[in-house]
């Protein structure tokens, strides 16, 4: 730990047990979900008054999942985006408190970005409280995080779009969930000492750091796999392709890992880096295919795909009266406005 974090004030220090390099990363989450939905449907901007809420309350949850995981931890050795502090007292409390704020947040934006917040507050409380704590779990730690960043969060800002869910949303969300089950395996490969000093029963604590790399590999692959299917059938745009050669960097970095065993934060946050450029390759190739689409005339986004747009039976009648209003505005000029 260094002189100046042990030096410095507890509000410094809370400031610091934030992680404030990745403090952006778990908002960008229900960004993505909000743009998904308008991408799938070819919509305008919708709610946008709505998003910023729940941007907000995705800050305030992960500020006070890591004041939660901090009070357990305790952290000695390195942290993935942050580092080692003397964690003050009351920082518990500081995290329950940034909790609530954040479920009083995603309320303002609708009841079901509310129940995603209290969701995912709840398994932060599960993840770190000392009666429970999932995150030594071999199991129930890493579906917290699955189901907390994977699924609760990018359907939070799906949510504030008020639109039916589709099968290709569903996929989309599968490909989200099991990246992010890949990263739980990844952010831990370089904690095994202080994972078992505490007892935990990570995968990384249990089978060492070459097992939990591994285990992220196939999960990052999977993910791949199913964009690559999804592809393939016509549902994304062919130069969401462009994703694929984020997805090779990052196994490669992440075979080099496994194999050399050394670099541990320092290498995980390249890795992650990798992990981002994949997902902005992703963005990026679906607005390479809108900007062709705008420019002939036709169809843009999710509606100009191969597949079109594919619907489950319950949606499918509500999501047909969005592509009728979608047509009338193009037409039109008009605003979209739902049913």
């Amino acid at each position: 730990m260094s002189a100046s974090a042990r030096g410095h004030s507890a509000l410094w220090r809370w400031w610091l047990l934030t992680r404030p390099a990745g403090l952006w990363l778990p908002p960008l989450l229900p960004l993505l979900g909000y743009g998904w939905a308008h991408w799938d449907r070819a919509l305008l901007a919708y709610h946008p008054e709505a998003l910023l809420p729940v941007l907000l309350a995705w800050v305030a949850l992960q500020a006070g999942t890591l004041w939660l995981n901090a009070a357990r931890d305790r952290d000695q050795g390195e942290v993935l985006l942050g580092q080692a502090v003397t964690v003050p007292p009351g920082t518990s409390l500081l995290g329950y408190a940034g909790l609530a704020v954040a479920v009083l947040l995603a309320v303002i934006a609708g009841v079901v970005p509310g129940l995603c917040a209290l969701g995912a507050a709840a398994l932060a409380v599960l993840y770190s409280h000392p009666a429970t704590a999932w995150k030594g779990h071999p199991v129930l730690g890493p579906a917290v995080n699955l189901v907390g960043y994977g699924i609760l969060s990018p359907v939070a800002g799906y949510a504030v779009v008020g639109a039916p869910p589709t099968w290709r949303s569903l996929a989309t969300l599968a490909i989200l969930a099991v990246a992010v089950l890949g990263w739980t395996f990844i952010s831990q490969a370089f904690q095994q000492d202080e994972d078992r000093s505490r007892g935990d029963r990570t995968l990384v604590a249990t089978h060492g750091p070459r097992i939990a790399l591994t285990a992220g590999r196939i999960c990052l692959g999977t993910a791949a796999a199913i964009l690559s299917i999804l592809v393939l059938a016509g549902w994304y745009p062919a130069e969401v392709a462009l994703a694929l050669v984020g997805a090779l960097l990052t196994d490669r970095a992440l075979r080099r890992w496994a194999r050399e065993l050394t670099g541990g934060e320092r290498r995980a946050r390249r890795v992650l880096v990798l992990g981002v450029l994949t997902l902005a390759l992703a963005v990026g190739g679906a607005l390479i295919d809108y900007g062709i689409d705008s420019a002939t005339g036709g169809p843009v986004a999710g509606l100009a795909t191969r597949a079109g747009m594919p619907s489950d039976r319950i949606a499918r009648p509500a999501a047909e009266q969005i592509v009728r209003d979608v047509r009338h505005r193009e037409l039109t000029g008009a605003s979209y406005r739902p049913n």
